[in-house]
């Protein structure tokens, strides 16, 4: 999965000659912890935290003066995996920029909405735990799972030592989890 699926496009955004005052406003009507800062042709310059607004020694300021440039960028085009470690170590957001654009930015909840796609959450079915040993029990209880036709709906790893499958349409749920303990064995 790509970042293009789940970015907010077009965020609320002030430009670098917008004072002080108007990136305020724009934070405490849309309930935003920081205000990211463009330039004339879109491209990011920086973005303004609520705290570094409310030290601003000047109302009319303008906003590309006090804007601090940004780490962390993401491509439209990157992995979610790269967003995932960034939005858990310190981000609140990330802006995503396409030559040199902002064309977007990640928040935690489209990271999560798109976990849950991943995870199959939400979609019906069945959930089995299984502990495995390692990559080889992963691909025999894959191997179960195809022999009887199981739509995989997703596998995700557990607690250590354990796998997660979620399958769709299974016929004899406990027979399945027979074979499948018989074939991790």
């Amino acid at each position: 999965m790509r970042i293009r699926e789940w970015m907010q496009e077009h965020p609320p955004t002030v430009g670098t000659d917008s004072p002080v005052a108007e990136a305020q406003r724009l934070a405490e009507e849309a309930g935003l912890a920081l205000v990211l800062v463009v330039g004339a042709q879109g491209e990011l310059a920086g973005f303004l935290t609520r705290k570094a607004l409310a030290a601003a020694p000047l109302p009319d300021l303008p906003s590309g003066k006090l804007a601090a440039a940004p780490t962390t960028l993401l491509s439209p085009d990157d992995p979610l995996e790269r967003a995932v470690v960034l939005l858990q170590e310190r981000c609140v957001l990330l802006p995503v920029v396409e030559e040199g654009k902002l064309v977007g930015v990640l928040t935690r909840q489209g990271l999560l909405r798109a976990l849950a796609r991943m995870c199959g959450f939400g979609e019906s079915g069945t959930r089995i735990r299984l502990a495995v040993q390692g990559a080889g029990d992963v691909y025999k209880a894959l191997g179960v799972l195809a022999r009887r036709k199981v739509e995989l709906v997703a596998a995700v790893q557990g607690e250590p030592g354990e796998m997660i499958l979620h399958v769709r349409d299974v016929q004899e749920r406990d027979r399945l989890g027979r074979e499948l303990e018989e074939a991790l064995g």
